[in-house]
């Protein structure tokens, strides 16, 4: 069980990834020429839920590290796989710190949804280009760049303690979290450059 709950959490994690990829390329592609596209609200709708859906994943996790503190026999029942008991305090070790990273992991991806949602919501009203959503798409960027490196946490876990078998943590290298973490940073310039023209050719109207 343990394993599947690892897939989930780095299944969440690309799902999250691939869908702010795409909302944010979408605000840079359409949003100045179709302010109320229902494509926007739907992205706001998708943000919404995928807001509460991390909340949700926030809340399990945090129950989990309780119980694998409080109760740690119930804890590695319920979800480490089979193991022997030599290796059951090493196990538990490896499991609290998977646990750690998933609170970080969802805590980033909090900052990152409410940052999104609220680009999201003044590009409904018609004004993206403003200083406000450039430092917004800064602290996406960070975000995504929080969630890259903790997959080097995770491969040490990994490493470190063996006797989580199938579940330890592989941290695997991502190109596209990479090259979404460049393209954000690039589109708060872009955003940052656009502000600056509108409020120039708004000064000589």
């Amino acid at each position: 069980m343990h394993v599947t709950a690892l897939k989930t959490l780095s299944f969440i994690d690309e799902f999250l990834l691939t869908w702010a990829d795409r909302v944010i390329l979408f605000i840079n592609m359409n949003i100045t020429s179709h302010p109320h596209d229902p494509l926007v609200r739907a992205s706001q709708l998708v943000t919404r839920l995928l807001t509460q859906l991390n909340r949700i994943f926030l809340l399990a996790v945090i129950i989990g590290l309780i119980v694998s503190l409080i109760w740690p026999d119930l804890f590695a029942r319920l979800l480490l796989q089979p193991i022997p008991a030599a290796d059951l305090p090493p196990a538990l070790a490896g499991a609290r710190l998977v646990l750690l990273l998933g609170i970080v992991m969802a805590l980033a991806w909090a900052r990152l949804l409410a940052a999104l949602a609220t680009l999201l919501a003044s590009a409904l009203a018609g004004d993206p280009f403003i200083g406000a959503n450039a430092r917004r798409l800064q602290t996406i960027g960070w975000c995504l760049l929080v969630l890259q490196l903790l997959e080097i946490p995770a491969a040490l876990i990994g490493r470190l303690y063996p006797a989580l078998g199938n579940a330890a943590p592989q941290g695997d290298f991502s190109v596209a979290g990479w090259m979404a973490v460049l393209m954000v940073f690039v589109l708060s310039r872009v955003f940052d450059a656009g502000t600056v023209m509108r409020d120039e050719l708004e000064g000589t109207v």
